[in-house]
């Protein structure tokens, strides 16, 4: 299939690319993006008096955009360039000289939150006001349809750079299930490109199920639902994907045989609206997309193994687990919504419970049912021993045996508590304390979330198999 050509677009469209770690691949994307007759969003920007690569955000001046210029493999490959957001600092260092007080990130807190609060709304309202004197971000009558988004990512489906992997005060810059919870509406964007981990496995389609259905404008989010790969080898898919569009293939297909040819044929990842599964660059350009229908929407998931697209539909855990923490006699349930809050978090010392609820159609336990509960980090291959016995202390059981076992279901893992109900208990639930959390101290704002399964007696009819609540289930390292 040879390139075809594309014509430019009718009416002007910008793209915007933000990016929490090394910049190589959202700048590489740019600048090839550009060859499609688009802009990026601050293209006429002013530089600074001081720094001819910075551009300057009147209502957000601490916000690190730079023109970038960068290599491939660390100098040994292609050059890019382009503008480019960054949160958390250049290339995710944490740090922004000339621009925030310190070369020791640890030390930017302020700007860092800052920015990354920012951020969170800009993804959806990504806007710029281009009047010369007056540029800023977040509202304006310029609209970006496009917006690439680089970044780490974990399966609640928050985005962060390196600064927010490595300092606890500083949260994320995209947190999912926050924004879901407030029906946040994206703002004139078309398509959103994640280029991180997992950020849109199953566990995460209910909240994007919900953002794209109160959404007229959004048409769809390229993503993995795997992990992904470093900027490098990013910045290569991106080139091959950009390469296969200007075949004119659809960006649904562009983005499988883009992926496919890195080896992530089983990661990638579509979720888009019925009407926009055969988007493509040049009906963009021309301004004839198909409108999406709301009546109702019905939004697809394309991979590797569905590769005609299946509906996706809102979820519900099957039974209830969740975590809570006590502090000066005060019990706060840990949610999607409110677990980066201060005070949420879990370091060690602290004291969490661990809640059970039975499910629906059986509104207590039967005695002598056995539930195990697993904790896992991050995911389950992520590298990290899990050891139970060392991490915590039990400090106290209701609703079950006060004997609880430890057990393992990822092998070589002290993962799972079992226990065993006693009396019919609507809830069960586990007191533990944090003796040594571990991971050397260096990972934060990463979730600890739970599995869960429960067997009844013997003849007591079916269980309910393990589930994965990492969506209600997770609490954050501090």
């Amino acid at each position: 299939m040879t390139d075809v050509t594309i014509r430019p677009p009718a009416q002007p469209l910008f793209y915007v690319t933000i990016d929490g770690t090394r910049a190589i691949d959202s700048v590489a994307f740019g600048q090839l993006w550009q060859g499609f007759g688009w802009k990026n969003l601050l293209f006429d920007w002013q530089a600074a008096p001081a720094d001819a690569n910075r551009r300057i955000d009147t209502a957000h001046p601490t916000l690190p955009i730079k023109f970038m210029k960068e290599k491939q493999g660390f100098g040994k490959g292609q050059t890019f360039a382009d503008i480019c957001i960054m949160p958390e600092g250049v290339d995710g260092s944490g740090v922004d000289t000339g621009n925030w007080p310190s070369k020791d990130k640890t030390l930017n807190v302020t700007q860092l939150n800052a920015a990354n609060t920012f951020i969170q709304d800009f993804v959806f309202t990504p806007r710029c006001d281009s009047t010369v004197g007056a540029q800023k971000l977040g509202s304006g009558s310029r609209v970006a349809d496009l917006v690439y988004l680089s970044s780490h990512g974990v399966r609640t489906g928050d985005m962060f750079g390196e600064a927010s992997n490595d300092i606890d005060e500083v949260d994320p810059f995209f947190i999912l299930a926050k924004a879901a919870a407030g029906a946040k509406k994206f703002d004139g964007i078309k398509w959103l490109i994640l280029s991180n981990c997992n950020t849109l496995v199953t566990e995460t389609h209910t909240d994007w199920l919900t953002l794209m259905n109160v959404n007229t404008s959004f048409r769809g989010i390229l993503g993995y639902h795997g992990t992904s790969v470093a900027a490098d080898a990013s910045s290569g898919a991106d080139v091959a994907f950009i390469k296969q569009l200007q075949k004119g293939k659809s960006i649904r297909d562009a983005w499988r045989t883009a992926n496919t040819a890195w080896g992530m044929t089983n990661r990638w990842v579509v979720l888009c609206h019925d009407e926009a599964k055969d988007d493509n660059i040049q009906d963009w350009n021309d301004g004839k997309l198909k409108p999406v229908s709301f009546t109702p929407s019905k939004v697809l998931l394309f991979d590797e193994s569905n590769l005609s697209g299946i509906s996706v539909v809102a979820s519900s855990d099957p039974f209830t687990v969740f975590w809570s923490k006590t502090a000066a006699g005060v019990t706060t349930k840990i949610t999607p919504k409110n677990r980066y809050d201060t005070g949420n978090k879990i370091k060690n010392g602290d004291t969490v419970t661990i809640t059970i609820a039975s499910a629906p159609k059986a509104p207590t336990f039967a005695t002598g049912t056995v539930i195990d509960v697993t904790l896992v980090l991050v995911r389950e291959d992520y590298g990290q021993t899990i050891d139970l016995s060392q991490m915590f202390t039990i400090t106290g059981v209701t609703g079950a045996d006060p004997k609880v076992t430890i057990t393992s279901v990822v092998k070589g893992q002290k993962d799972t508590w079992r226990m065993t109900v006693v009396g019919a208990p609507a809830t069960v639930t586990l007191a533990v304390t944090a003796k040594r959390l571990g991971f050397g101290g260096t990972h934060h704002n990463l979730p600890l979330w739970l599995k869960g399964q429960f067997t009844p007696p013997a003849g007591g009819g079916s269980g309910v198999r393990r589930f994965d609540f990492i969506h209600d289930g997770a609490i954050y390292l501090a």
